[in-house]
């Protein structure tokens, strides 16, 4: 009788594994520091943005960086990030900063759709050595793009 309910037992979880319903459990993808290029970069030679996971340059940060400085233009994208997914970083910026002449345009969805971040132009101007705390934006930045 105990050998007939192993084989069942067995047979009953190759069934629910087969169908997809017994899952094994994945591991959480670690949420760390990370310099990464830009989705749009051939190299990093120049920091483009840093977020962080809290206000005022606290836990956790991402550091964007790109091939050039970015231009002055706002009708010119320099650099994007479709999608923080893979960094583990969706709806988790509360602060940012951006460098080398590039302002930060933060998107509630991926694919820069949704809506967007900044004042009047749409644009965070952080600065170099300063930091903009996102307060409304607040953990709500799904992709970005810096010009």
């Amino acid at each position: 009788m105990k050998n007939l309910r192993t084989r069942v037992a067995v047979a009953a979880v190759g069934t629910l594994s087969a169908c997809g319903l017994l899952m094994t459990p994945q591991p959480a993808q670690a949420l760390g520091n990370q310099t990464l290029p830009t989705d749009n970069a051939s190299n990093t030679a120049f920091a483009v943005g840093t977020f962080w996971q809290f206000k005022n340059h606290g836990g956790v940060w991402i550091k964007w960086r790109g091939d050039h400085a970015c231009s002055p233009s706002y009708g010119n994208i320099d650099f994007r990030e479709r999608t923080f997914t893979q960094e583990d970083f969706v709806n988790r910026t509360s602060s940012v900063a951006d460098y080398n002449l590039c302002d930060t345009q933060l998107w509630s969805a991926p694919q820069f759709t949704g809506s967007h971040s900044g004042g009047a132009d749409g644009w965070f101007n952080a600065g170099d050595t300063g930091t903009y705390n996102l307060n409304v934006w607040d953990n709500r930045a799904q992709s970005a793009r810096w010009t």
